[in-house]
């Protein structure tokens, strides 16, 4: 029986069924404290003011007023930040736009929404939006899992909505569900062989670029041709109407200028990253950030190269369960990540579940790391807590990145066993 056909509800020892009630009074009450939060939030006249959506109307602002061609300036986003905030101002001055083009292009109805209706009307229907993304990632881990019903479908559920990074991405107007459900929807296509979605989801992904070259060695390893031949196809088209409408220099200043935007980003900010360029900094910091920036992009690129490394060891094309392949190749790009804040480990949420539950059908000990996957919202909010109490952000960054590290590790391991035993014939998307 597969993960998708699996129903969870069947009766529970007596032991198991009170601590997975525990746990779900425990994820219940984080949640109702965050959904508090964030209806504070919304409620507020100036909620959305000095948030991420703040930074995204910004680079919307620019296109729409015919400055398309100073996107990526920082001296034009401060000044039109500083126009739409009115008197508000994020720490440094500027929370620059960073996205590619093309992302700026397909944002630009809630900029118009912005400019007509005024920000917080957008950022309303921005966070719906969200909380359908959230509605989906939810049904998606749960059918992954097999727990449509039962006690296991809250235990799921109140899991995820009382994980502070999905808290902080609907707080903060991010795309970081966008990057999970797009991530969830990429192993669904390539398991059920549907490569023009697959196409579809990997451009989704590029939303944040940082993450694309570890599900690209995924589906190279996975011989996706077609996935792949879709999302050529589909970059090239966006690429091509992005020149058209923002002008045929845009992709050259964006890949030019990035790198002396990322300092302007949050409050500058390697040292908030979940990664380990984040990890790095808050550790040995002393030895200056060029080095540390240039150590974590060699870390991304030779995370990269391991994880291509290990899946065309394993003949992943020839695998029946492609779950512990993807799992390993999304926990690493995410670890390895340059840059990746906290809202972003949202993304995690896939792998964790998946990995899991290939475990679990292949007949291994899933529930101790089930149980770690599931203790994360306590760590997570704890660390949020301390944040605010000390406003330091020392503790949870390091503790947190230890989970991630952990989990990446845990994936290795197992991986490997679960990949080289094929069984039945694999599907080829």
């Amino acid at each position: 029986m597969s993960a998708h056909d699996r129903d969870d509800s069947k009766p529970l020892g007596a032991g198991r069924r009170s601590i997975e009630r525990r746990a779900i009074v425990v994820h219940a009450g984080l949640a109702v404290g965050f959904g508090i939060a964030l209806i504070a939030r919304l409620a507020a006249t100036s909620g959305a003011i000095a948030t991420d959506f703040t930074a995204f109307w910004t680079g919307w602002w620019l296109i729409l007023h015919g400055q398309a061609g100073l996107l990526y300036d920082a001296a034009a986003q401060r000044e039109a930040q500083q126009t739409l905030m009115a008197g508000f101002q994020f720490h440094g001055g500027l929370m620059a736009f960073l996205n590619p083009p093309h992302v700026a292009l397909a944002g630009l109805p809630f900029g118009w929404l912005a400019d007509h209706a005024g920000e917080r009307v957008a950022f309303l229907v921005w966070t719906a939006g969200n909380l359908g993304l959230l509605v989906t990632l939810d049904r998606w881990l749960r059918e992954a899992w097999g727990a449509t019903t039962g006690p296991t479908r809250w235990l799921i559920t109140t899991a995820l909505l009382a994980f502070y990074p999905v808290f902080q991405t609907l707080n903060i107007g991010q795309t970081s569900l966008l990057l999970g459900v797009s991530a969830m929807g990429l192993y669904r296509a390539v398991a059920s062989s549907q490569p023009l979605a697959g196409g579809a989801w990997l451009l989704a992904l590029t939303v944040k670029p940082q993450l694309m070259p570890a599900v690209l060695v995924f589906l190279l390893a996975r011989r996706c041709w077609r996935t792949i031949g879709y999302f050529a196809a589909m970059l090239l088209a966006a690429i091509v109407a992005t020149a058209a409408v923002l002008g045929t220099t845009i992709w050259t200043t964006y890949v030019i200028q990035l790198r002396a935007l990322e300092p302007y980003w949050g409050t500058g900010t390697p040292g908030h990253m979940r990664n380990v360029r984040g990890l790095l900094t808050r550790v040995v910091g002393s030895i200056g950030q060029p080095a540390i920036d240039a150590t974590s992009f060699g870390v991304w690129i030779g995370g990269t190269l391991l994880v291509a490394g290990a899946l065309f060891a394993w003949r992943l094309h020839k695998a029946t369960d492609i779950r512990p392949g993807y799992s390993l190749a999304l926990a690493v790009g995410l670890l390895v990540s340059p840059h990746l804040f906290v809202q972003d480990v949202v993304v995690w949420t896939v792998p964790l579940t998946l990995y899991a539950a290939a475990l679990r059908d292949a007949g291994q000990r899933w529930q101790p790391f089930a149980t770690f996957a599931l203790s994360w919202p306590v760590l997570f909010a704890v660390g949020h807590f301390v944040d605010i109490r000390t406003g330091d952000p020392a503790l949870s960054v390091e503790s947190q990145v230890a989970a991630l590290i952990a989990a990446t590790a845990l994936i290795a391991v197992g991986a490997r066993r679960l990949a080289l035993s094929p069984r039945g014939t694999p599907s080829h998307a």
